[in-house]
């Protein structure tokens, strides 16, 4: 005897539905604050810088590391704590677009977009061309 099929995809759309995370809403200011990397070596806090937002490294587990993959040899000189390694994003669409992040660990400059997945996770894409070919990071907040 046949099992009937629509029993079958139903429980299957039900389990595909629930696995999928909740949709977050959030303003333009939530993602204000200071996130640790996963990496747990730095910490970022970010801020509006006129209409937009930025971010800059305000805590490092060395904080003596220089930026020496920079690609500017003039540059190679500075210290990565204190620098600004997120800018020019704006909110849309419960995401934060059109911004830039520098990767000191690799002197590279990459096209980047942030959206919350809770009040405490926020991922970061960086990537080129295309969101599609990148490459993201779950930052969590600090509450301390």
């Amino acid at each position: 005897m046949k099992k009937p099929i629509v029993p079958l995809i139903i429980a299957f759309c039900l389990t595909v539905t629930a696995a999928l995370p909740a949709a977050f809403t959030a303003a333009p200011e939530s993602v204000l604050g200071t996130w640790l990397v996963p990496k747990e070596d730095a910490k970022v806090t970010i801020s509006k810088c006129g209409e937009n937002f930025c971010g800059t490294i305000t805590w490092l587990k060395t904080p003596e590391d220089l930026d020496t993959k920079n690609p500017d040899p003039e540059k190679r000189k500075n210290k990565i704590l204190g620098m600004k390694m997120l800018w020019g994003f704006t909110f849309k669409k419960n995401e934060w677009v059109g911004g830039q992040i520098y990767d000191p660990d690799s002197g590279n400059t990459y096209k980047c977009k942030m959206w919350l997945k809770s009040e405490d996770r926020l991922n970061v894409k960086g990537y080129v061309g295309i969101p599609l070919f990148g490459r993201s990071e779950i930052w969590t907040r600090v509450t301390k």
